[in-house]
């Protein structure tokens, strides 16, 4: 097995397995849009691709799979494509329409198969005819370990958390998750609001320093930065809040709080929708709407210990039935032995 990306610490889990090569990628950058470093990109996977002769090559993320898949079709390789949402682009509809669909059409035309984590995402290609019928495949999202995320035993502590686990970027949702975590402490002394994860400097939505600085200072979220294992902080937590308005594929950090049978409060648009079941596991609520999320924070609040034992658990049968790896791995094993079978 092949793996290749740009070099990062995360490298290190991979190439600490010897059945994984791990080639790091120079030249791709996902800041960069000039055409010389993009071409550089392309030149580079196609090498990559002619030397290694892999049966068949998954891609992922939308550089990737734009270039990827022009270079794979130079070099003679099958792609089988993974729109993992369509994250910034997709969050401006006139970017959108007219810069990244031309590109995807571009790339997609090349691909085996492209495979979607939310029917929405899988819609939107089609009616634009970005791919084909044939191509297109729906898997119910990146897939969780439920053995890994699994439910630990109920907290002592008397406070009520609420947890936001995701990039800090402004389409994630964070503004908003900070002011109702404002208002609802003010109402709540019990409750407490704590945020993990990291400001994503290459992106253009992400918060400024400054900013996380004033919130932790005023005191309405408590700031915990950024863990490779989220499983401690998450089983601290009474609920998972996410008012993403990114246009996730199937946003992770939602999967692994439902594996842990955590109460969830998310967006009722692409990708976040298909997690919750409204007053089922959690509560939808419109994005960029304060007060919405508000309201469904202060709902949970009023849940009785009884019911919000309920939720959680119903999130976990959720993440088995629909999520979990034992789930959706099968679906690319498929994929992958058609591509093999019919190059």
């Amino acid at each position: 097995m092949i793996t290749a990306a740009p070099a990062d610490p995360f490298a290190g889990y991979l190439t600490a397995d010897a059945q994984v090569k791990f080639h790091s990628l120079r030249h791709l950058s996902r800041k960069s849009t000039s055409l010389f470093s993009n071409f550089k990109c392309l030149l580079e996977l196609y090498r990559l691709f002619r030397r290694e002769r892999p049966d068949v090559v998954l891609l992922y993320t939308i550089k990737p799979n734009i270039l990827g898949n022009v270079a794979a079709a130079c070099a003679g390789v099958r792609t089988i494509s993974v729109v993992e949402g369509l994250g910034y682009s997709g969050s401006l509809a006139a970017r959108w329409r007219w810069v990244a669909a031309p590109l995807y059409r571009l790339g997609m035309r090349h691909a085996y198969r492209v495979v979607f984590l939310n029917e929405d995402d899988r819609q939107e290609f089609l009616q634009r005819r970005l791919v084909t019928p044939e191509q297109a495949r729906l898997v119910h999202g990146p897939g969780v370990d439920t053995t890994h995320f699994s439910p630990t035993p109920t907290k002592e502590s008397a406070s009520f958390v609420f947890l936001f686990s995701g990039r800090l970027l402004s389409e994630k949702g964070i503004l908003e998750f900070v002011s109702a975590a404002r208002e609802i402490r003010r109402e709540n002394s019990v409750v407490e609001c704590w945020v993990l994860g990291a400001p994503d400097s290459g992106n253009p939505s992400a918060v400024s320093s400054a900013d996380l600085d004033h919130w932790i200072a005023e005191g309405g979220i408590k700031y915990l930065g950024k863990l490779d294992d989220v499983r401690p902080v998450l089983a601290l937590a009474d609920v998972l809040v996410l008012p993403s308005y990114y246009r996730e594929g199937v946003p992770r950090s939602v999967l692994e709080a439902m594996a842990m049978e955590k109460i969830v409060i998310t967006t009722d648009t692409p990708g976040c929708r298909d997690t919750v079941e409204e007053s089922w596991n959690g509560f939808l609520v419109p994005p960029r709407n304060v007060q919405a999320l508000l309201a469904a924070m202060q709902r949970v609040v009023e849940l009785t210990p009884e019911q919000r034992a309920q939720m959680g658990a119903r999130s976990r049968k959720k993440a088995e039935e629909i999520f979990s790896d034992a789930r959706v791995l099968p679906h690319y094993l498929a994929e992958i032995a058609s591509a093999v079978e019919h190059r």
